[in-house]
């Protein structure tokens, strides 16, 4: 019965393995997308349209709410981050929010 378990167990730790090197690539990209999109979003919203965070967080799509987001201290601008990726949005004045290069 042990070794039953075992195998069993084996085999579950390989079919993750082998999910997650099939899908981790595309699943990283479409978090530096949805990242992305919150931090050039919510810059916009903030400093062009002059509206509060907690204002602009409402304006985007209920599937962006699992990406954190904040302002950053210093500059104007705004930081987003989704599955260990972030992409920041800084606001330029006469040029308005630009994402900065991935990190």
């Amino acid at each position: 019965m042990r070794r039953i378990a075992l195998w069993t167990a084996a085999l579950v730790l390989l079919a993750a393995l082998v999910v997650a090197a099939l899908y981790g690539p595309r699943l990283r990209r479409m978090a530096g997308v949805g990242a992305g999109y919150v931090a050039k979003q919510t810059c916009s919203c903030m400093y062009l349209a002059g509206r509060s965070f907690d204002a602009c967080r409402s304006d985007l799509p209920a599937s962006m709410d699992r990406i954190r987001a904040e302002v950053l201290d210093g500059v104007e601008g705004v930081r987003a981050d989704a599955l260990f990726l972030e992409r920041r949005a800084q606001h330029i004045p006469g040029r308005g929010c630009t994402l900065q290069p991935w990190n």
